[in-house]
């Protein structure tokens, strides 16, 4: 072979190596570094987040992992809703890259990526901070939330976000729309702070302030059945959509918001507030004290007990379940667990003061006349 063409074969093979590395890097780089179409975030380890920080211009969240809960540290450490925390990752890791491009200060203020507490810069020119730390309080993930882009001929049609990531400089525009997680500290609150059937419940009563003056109760002989007005003894008419109000009031409660606990508001003192009293059939009861009056402008607040009471057999029952020779459910639970189970319940509800929707407060009905139909 003459020593030219073996100069060339040498000379097209460098080339033909360098272009497969050059390839090989850039595969590699796209997988990490958000080239279009990858994954921004795919390798976010999830599972040794132990902290995350929302911080906007007007607001800051802490979202901390304590044991296998997460609590809202704004709001003295209430539980947090998990199915909220679990969906921002999950949201997160499936971010693809539809652009990327190099960042400058002009940029950035038009982009709304400056830092939420750039106090030098216009809030609409400041992003959102989403950080999250492991449980050793090292950085798992920096990531700040700017401006939605928007399509469409009256630009009216979100079609994407801009992103940096705190190791900067580049601003990426994503597929995903993360903006509905730049919320304060109430929305990540758990909201249903008890789970209650209103199959389940066997009477309600309601009593004044500490216990004292039944202004009514009403029961039913079983579940299926009507609720009934025991005491006190009328003539008038029970209006039904009230009843039915009142009855489901407790199962579908949810909250706005929580009270500092070491410094509740006097409206909801239990010396001051009257009792409802909710009685399921397996003996639970969960005691309701109301705020007092509330509106748009006051607050309507709402504390919650539970306790354990053995209840007496319903009408028929007993000597029906005898009569047929049927044993108790193996799913129904002993005096012992269900004992213990008020226990738990109760330590986690008393202690707190819940802020809850004037309407939902409005269900708790006080007075006997609430419920009445009114006369012609």
């Amino acid at each position: 072979m003459k020593i030219k063409t073996l100069v060339i074969l040498l000379i097209v093979l460098g080339v033909l190596a360098g272009a497969g590395a050059l390839i090989i890097r850039l595969q590699n780089s796209s997988s990490s570094s958000g080239e279009m179409g990858a994954y921004l975030l795919k390798q976010l380890p999830a599972n040794d987040v132990a902290s995350i920080i929302i911080e906007t211009p007007a607001d800051t969240v802490s979202l901390i992992k304590k044991g296998d809960s997460w609590v809202v540290e704004e709001r003295f450490g209430y539980p947090a809703d998990f199915s909220k925390i679990s969906d921002l990752v999950r949201t997160l890791k499936q971010v693809k890259v539809g652009r990327r491009f190099e960042s400058s200060e002009k940029i950035l203020g038009r982009l709304s990526l400056k830092s939420p507490n750039d106090t030098g810069t216009p809030e609409d020119g400041r992003g959102t901070w989403i950080r999250m730390k492991d449980k050793e309080e090292k950085s798992v993930l920096g990531i700040l939330l700017g401006k939605t882009r928007m399509k469409g001929k009256e630009k009216k049609m979100p079609d994407g976000q801009y992103v940096m990531l705190s190791k900067g400089p580049e601003i990426y525009l994503i597929d995903t729309i993360l903006s509905s997680f730049e919320t304060g500290p109430s929305s990540w609150l758990a909201k249903s702070p008890v789970k209650v059937d209103a199959k389940e419940v066997k009477s309600i009563s309601c009593t004044g302030p500490e216990g004292k003056s039944v202004r009514y109760r009403f029961e039913r002989a079983g579940k299926g059945k009507d609720f009934e007005l025991i005491d006190p003894s009328i003539n008038q008419e029970i209006k039904k959509s009230s009843l039915n109000r009142l009855s489901n009031a407790l199962s579908s409660l949810q909250i706005k918001d929580v009270e500092n606990p070491s410094a509740p508001s006097k409206s909801i003192e239990k010396e001051t507030s009257p009792l409802l009293e909710y009685h399921l059939f397996n003996g639970l009861t969960y005691r309701v004290y109301p705020g007092k009056a509330c509106s748009g402008a006051k607050p309507c607040y709402l504390r919650i007990g539970v306790d354990y009471h053995k209840p007496d057999p319903v009408k028929g029952e007993k000597a029906q379940a005898a009569s047929s020779g049927k044993e108790s459910p193996a799913t129904e639970k002993s005096e012992e667990e269900l004992t213990a189970e008020a226990t738990e319940e109760n330590a986690r509800v008393s202690h707190w003061v819940y802020v809850i929707p004037e309407w939902q407060h409005n269900a708790f009905f006080t007075n006997l006349d609430q419920l009445l139909e009114k006369k012609p």
